[in-house]
C-alpha cells in the first residue's frame, strides 16, 4: 500500500536555512515506482529532490541550502514503510538479487 508522504519541515526550520515562509510542509508521492530498483529508487531520489529544493529556498537565499535538501530526502526515505525503505536502500546499492517487498 502507497501512501502520500507528508514531510514536516519543523526540524529543519532550526537546522537548516528556513523554508519558504507559511511552507511546513511538503509532498511527494512515491506513487506508479518501484522502489525496488536502481529506475525506481533514482526516480523517487528527483521526486523528492525536486520538492526539498522548492521548500528549502527562502526570501533572503535564492538558491537552496544544500544541508536543507539532504535532510529532506533523508526524512523522505524515513518516512516510507520499513518495507519500502529496505528495497529503496538495496537499489541504490545495486542490489537487486534480494527479493522486492510488496508495494
Amino acid at each position: 500500500m502507497t501512501k502520500t508522504l507528508l514531510l514536516s519541515l519543523a526540524a529543519f526550520t532550526l537546522l537548516a536555512a528556513a523554508p519558504a515562509a507559511a511552507q511546513d510542509s511538503i509532498r511527494v508521492s512515491p506513487n506508479g515506482l518501484d522502489l525496488s530498483t536502481p529506475a525506481g529508487a533514482a526516480a523517487f531520489d528527483a521526486r523528492v529532490a525536486a520538492a526539498a529544493r522548492d521548500a528549502c529556498v527562502t526570501a533572503s537565499r535564492r538558491t537552496p541550502s544544500a544541508v536543507c535538501v539532504r535532510q529532506i530526502q533523508r526524512e523522505a526515505v524515513r518516512q516510507l514503510p520499513q518495507s519500502r525503505q529496505d528495497d529503496y536502500a538495496r537499489a541504490r546499492r545495486g542490489d537487486t538479487a534480494a527479493p522486492a517487498s510488496p508495494a
